[in-house]
């Protein structure tokens, strides 16, 4: 069995949620001991996909009658990888798949997302492929902390004080969604670095983003895409890891934070693809900004009992070994019913 792992961002330079599960894929089933390429024009027997920019890969893959197997609902931080739309009436926000997304996934022989609430909603948008529970994963090798000169990338990248407290926001520049709750949170903690990441600079953002940016305190620093070392140092160092935005997150996101044991800080609509979310147990969940600032302010002032531990033990069963076997197992079952219905 060879396995097309495909995923190619706009941006090649890009190192967002989209090319780090595709690296997380690639390493599960290099434990399996499953062969893989990322050249389209290599011999393979299935087709793995993240985006659904990548429609055509899979209409060539379905001309040549190889199944294609897609993961969904799992890089919704990343607008390279994501499935959704979104908006916004009367105060109301509202989120659907969108038309490429359904159109695509509606090609697809397997569908895998990261919880039954996934799928759920999938069914409901209307989609009739086959779908199953497939977590992403997290490689914990990445996150070890033990190595003190990891650690260290962050602050020297950043030219910060060594040390200092952390706290990391993450989304999509290209909406206002969350920036104003993060601020507020930095100006409740002015002593605490906040450092905001999206998949692309401040620079090319929307008026209203740059000026919302503008308002906000010296502590608050708003970053794009940086090199996977220095964000991986970011996480190591993070008291907390906040997801402000009113968007379903990127689960690869939320798992990487909880394998670096950052207390997780998240507002209360994040958790619509969340089982893994649970208020009070391995995170802290507030519907509204006044409570995500509270939240951070309050554990910071030893208010708030970690739940990192707890996350870290719970994401642990998503290890690569783990989610290695439950891709090998999907794959094999793929080709075979596909291989059923070419001979019938």
């Amino acid at each position: 069995m060879k396995v097309l792992v495909c995923f190619q961002p706009k941006d090649k330079y890009s190192y967002f949620e989209g090319t780090r599960l595709r690296k997380t894929i690639k390493g599960a089933l290099e434990i399996e001991g499953v062969e893989y390429t990322n050249n389209v024009v290599d011999s393979y027997d299935i087709v793995h996909l993240l985006s659904p920019f990548d429609e055509n890969k899979a209409n060539d893959a379905i001309e040549n009658n190889i199944p294609v197997v897609v993961s969904a609902l799992q890089c919704e931080s990343d607008p390279d990888a994501s499935f959704l739309e979104y908006k916004s009436s009367d105060g109301k926000r509202t989120v659907s798949l969108s038309a490429r997304a359904l159109r695509f996934l509606n090609k697809a022989s397997l569908v895998l997302v990261p919880d039954e609430k996934a799928k759920s909603f999938l069914i409901q948008e209307g989609v009739v492929s086959e779908i199953q529970i497939c977590t992403p994963g997290v490689n914990l090798t990445r996150f070890d902390f033990s190595k003190e000169n990891e650690k260290m990338i962050f602050y020297r990248y950043f030219g910060e004080e060594l040390n200092k407290d952390l706290v990391i926001g993450l989304g999509d520049y290209q909406t206002a969604d969350g920036l104003n709750a993060f601020i507020n949170a930095a100006k409740a903690c002015k002593k605490v670095l906040f450092y905001y990441f999206g998949p692309c600079p401040i620079s090319r953002a929307k008026h209203k983003i740059k000026s919302i940016a503008k308002s906000a305190p010296k502590n608050v620093k708003f970053v794009g895409n940086v090199p996977d070392d220095v964000y991986r140092s970011a996480l190591l160092n993070a008291k907390i890891f906040m997801l402000p935005s009113y968007r379903p997150p990127g689960i690869v996101s939320l798992f990487e934070a909880m394998a670096a044991k950052c207390q997780i800080i998240v507002r209360e609509q994040t958790t619509m693809f969340g089982d893994l979310i649970k208020d009070g147990v391995n995170a802290y969940v507030g519907q509204f900004s006044e409570t995500l600032t509270s939240l951070t302010k309050d554990y910071f002032d030893g208010k708030l009992v970690p739940t990192t531990e707890l996350a870290y033990q719970e994401v642990s069963q998503y290890n690569l070994a783990a989610i290695g076997k439950t891709l090998k197992k999907y794959y094999q079952e793929t080709i075979n019913l596909n291989d059923y219905r070419r001979i019938k």
